[in-house]
């Protein structure tokens, strides 16, 4: 099976360097918004969608020609570009096609909002070094921290900078089947999981995984520094100082949820052999929650990150995960089957037939890995299965 990679590794270019990326990176993204204004103006026009050829086309023959520039960047850079827009606006006629309002097509987008290029062909374009530097057509050697090796084949890379003006290269890969992975699954027993959010999950052996609620713990220090930041206009130096500040605080936050995330993911794919979870569909339960407090604590739980960290681990280790419909999961005793009807403040599930007193989130747990266990063997051969019952 083929399996795609991408590894992430930071880059500490020169002061001469980062000039260079930052005209390439600005090139690009004024070549990407001429070319989002020309498809927005023929979908105005008669509703028609540009191929990635014709789009192409206008950047080879119409913009190189209004904006000499252009040369100094290499082809197969604002090639990539054309394919983005090409992209974006096929995936806007797919949500129109399904949606019931009417969608604003793609538009341009800002220096903060852009901040990536890509050399689609790795080969000819890039070559990473064994001296810790990576070679970029155009750039030259750039200074890399390689913290791991590239098992597999390389077929493009990326060069993004982030909010804070730090750069890293993104090279994607095609994994070697016969490579091995890091994560050795130590355990020989099956697990349920039930996602929430007073526990961040809880495991059907009664493992509980704790919600830190570092985004809670965010909001005063963003909210100090707002208040400052509102003190000034718009574009002085002090609000824009303030404003970095903001920046460098939520990539903190985001690299701490990754980092946790990144521990509890691996600990339960080395743990158990076949895990199953609830098959959630997170944007759709923020839209029907009720109060602003618990959309806010929805989304920034962190369920997608953790659930996709255990499914791609679990795929290179060979551990089994399984999707299953979480509806009456925390109503059903996993004792009995018997139907015994809770409100989301009842925290203790206790059932009448048969007596059992368990924790809630346990018994929706346990009720998950039965479902996963039954269904099971339908879908013997495919690792990572959904299951909807």
């Amino acid at each position: 099976m083929t399996r795609f990679r991408s590894a992430k590794f930071r880059l500490y270019p020169s002061k001469a360097q980062r000039r260079q990326m930052d005209y390439v990176l600005e090139l690009c993204r004024s070549a990407y918004n001429r070319e989002v204004e020309m498809c927005r103006k023929a979908y105005e026009a008669d509703g028609t969608f540009l191929s990635q050829d014709s789009i192409q086309e206008y950047c080879d023959y119409v913009l190189k020609l209004e904006e000499p520039r252009l040369e100094e960047v290499f082809p197969d850079c604002l090639n990539d570009v054309s394919r983005r827009v090409f992209n974006s606006f096929n995936k806007f006629r797919q949500l129109q096609s399904t949606s019931k309002e009417k969608l604003v097509p793609p538009s341009p987008k800002s220096s903060e909002r852009y901040g990536s290029f890509s050399y689609p062909k790795f080969k000819r374009n890039v070559r990473l070094e064994v001296d810790g530097k990576i070679w970029l057509h155009g750039i030259g050697e750039v200074k890399c921290v390689v913290h791991r090796r590239i098992d597999g084949v390389p077929f493009s890379c990326t060069i993004s900078r982030s909010p804070t003006g730090k750069w890293y290269a993104v090279i994607s890969f095609i994994q070697n089947n016969e490579s091995e992975s890091k994560i050795s699954p130590k355990g020989d027993n099956p697990v349920g999981v039930d996602l929430g959010l007073y526990n961040l999950a809880v495991f059907s052996d009664g493992t509980v995984y704790d919600n830190k609620k570092l985004f809670d713990k965010m909001v005063s220090d963003m909210a100090k520094i707002q208040r400052k930041m509102g003190l000034y206009e718009v574009g002085t130096a002090e609000h824009q100082r303030y404003k970095r500040r903001l920046v460098h605080l939520f990539e903190h936050y985001n690299n701490r949820v990754k980092d946790e995330m990144h521990k509890r993911s691996t600990e339960v794919v080395e743990t158990y052999s076949m895990i199953a979870l609830e098959d959630i569909d997170v944007k759709e339960m923020i839209e029907h929650y009720h109060t602003r407090a618990g959309r806010r604590s929805q989304s920034t739980a962190a369920w997608r990150t953790f659930v996709e960290m255990i499914e791609y681990k679990a795929d290179e280790a060979g551990v089994q995960v399984v999707f299953v419909n979480p509806m009456y999961t925390s109503q059903v005793c996993s004792a009995c089957r018997s139907f015994v009807h809770k409100d989301l403040g009842v925290r203790v599930h206790e059932c009448p037939i048969c007596g059992l007193v368990i924790d809630r989130d346990v018994n929706a747990a346990r009720n998950i890995l039965r479902i996963g266990l039954g269904m099971q063997a339908s879908v013997t051969g495919n690792r990572n299965s959904r299951i909807s019952i």
